[in-house]
């Protein structure tokens, strides 16, 4: 329970919006103003939406259960492929 705890937490507190603006809202403002903070995030939540689509259309190729160790299996080669599949379980369990 407490690691599914914990892999929640760490999960909403990437994805909320309103921890990450109340967090880093004065930073913005002092270093670089309110347009900076205004396209900033128009250009990161751009760069998301490029991540997202890239990962979905791996995710139409190789459609698997276990899709991000498949997928960095695949996407490395016969070498490092098991390392990396190896490395992204780790990752997402750490």
């Amino acid at each position: 329970m407490c690691r599914l705890l914990a892999n929640f937490s760490v999960s909403f507190s990437i994805i909320s919006v309103m921890t990450g603006i109340t967090t880093l809202y004065s930073t913005g403002l002092i270093f670089g103003g309110p347009i900076s903070m205004i396209y900033g995030w128009l250009v990161a939540g751009l760069f998301t939406l490029m991540v997202g689509l890239s990962m979905s259309e791996i995710c139409s190729a190789y459609p698997t259960a276990a899709g991000l160790y498949f997928w960095s299996a695949k996407l490395c080669g016969n070498d490092w492929g098991p390392f990396a599949s190896w490395l992204t379980g780790w990752y997402m369990d750490f």
